[in-house]
Parts: structure tokens; sequence; C-alpha cells
């Protein structure tokens, strides 16, 4: 993980290297903000995870999605919110405001496709921070990569 907040550069493919990048809101928006689009996906970025925030009860956000690619006009925001208390009724009650607002509702709202993760999680749930971190097959083709390839997300502390 990347320590003082500095995104390494895009590889060919457009996305960042393999791994998790650990940054800062400020060095997100240095990065990623380089237009119109970009900028409308931002603010509503900032408001969702200012709505996170206040609730005291996540650790970290890991970002995935074309936002933290090179793509000039991302569609949307792949934002996985990690709970501070480990899987149980306390991380549950972290998740419900969310799922009471509404998953469909938070993406009209915030651009913003949410998923959630908490220590202790069991097997038979996806672990949204390893799966986020493969190229789509449609997204690694283009460029002569095969299934699986991987590349890098954002980890920001909240």
């Amino acid at each position: 993980m990347e320590q003082d907040g500095a995104l390494p550069p895009f590889g060919y493919h457009g996305c960042l290297p393999e791994g998790v990048h650990e940054t800062t809101l400020d060095q997100m928006r240095e990065r990623f903000v380089i237009n119109p689009k970009r900028t409308y996906l931002w603010e509503r970025l900032e408001k969702f995870l200012h709505w996170a925030t206040t609730t005291e009860k996540f650790s970290h956000a890991y970002i995935d999605g074309g936002f933290i690619t090179s793509k000039p006009n991302p569609e949307d925001i792949d934002v996985i919110l990690q709970t501070r208390a480990h899987y149980g009724p306390e991380a549950f009650g972290a998740m419900e405001p969310f799922f009471a607002e509404g998953i469909d509702t938070i993406y009209e709202k915030y651009s913003v496709h949410l998923h959630f993760w908490c220590e202790g999680f069991p097997g038979g749930l996806s672990d949204f921070r390893r799966f986020f971190q493969y190229l789509r097959p449609q997204d690694a083709a283009p460029y002569g990569l095969r299934e699986g390839t991987k590349k890098g997300i954002v980890r920001i502390k909240l």
C-alpha cells in the first residue's frame, strides 16, 4: 500500500497498478477531478462519504470503478464501506440506515454502487475489496490481457 497518499501512475490499460493504494480525499480530488463530469461525480461522492463519516461507524472506504481509471467520463463510483465493528449485530446496525435508504436510491442520489465489508464476514460472502481488484473480461480483452488480470483500488481512512 502507498503510505504517503500519492497514487502511482496508471498502467497502459488505464488502471492503477495492482494492490490497495492508501490515499486521502485531497489526493483523490487532485488526481481524478479533471473535467466537469468528474467534478459532478466527485461532489456526489463527497456528500455520500460525509453521510458515512458522520455515523462514526466506518473505518475505511475503498473506491473502485471508472472514476479511479483514466476514463474521461466515468459513469459511477464503486464504494465499499468497512465497518469499525466486526461481523455481528453492531456491524449490521452500521449498515442498516443505508439499506433503509435503499441501494438504488443511493445510486440515484450519489452515483455510488455501495457494498460493505466487516472483519469476520462468513466465507460465503464476497470480499469486494478483493473482487474489485480484477479487471472484467470486457475491460481486459481490448488490451490483450487475460481474464483475471489484477488492477488497483483506492482506500481512504474515514
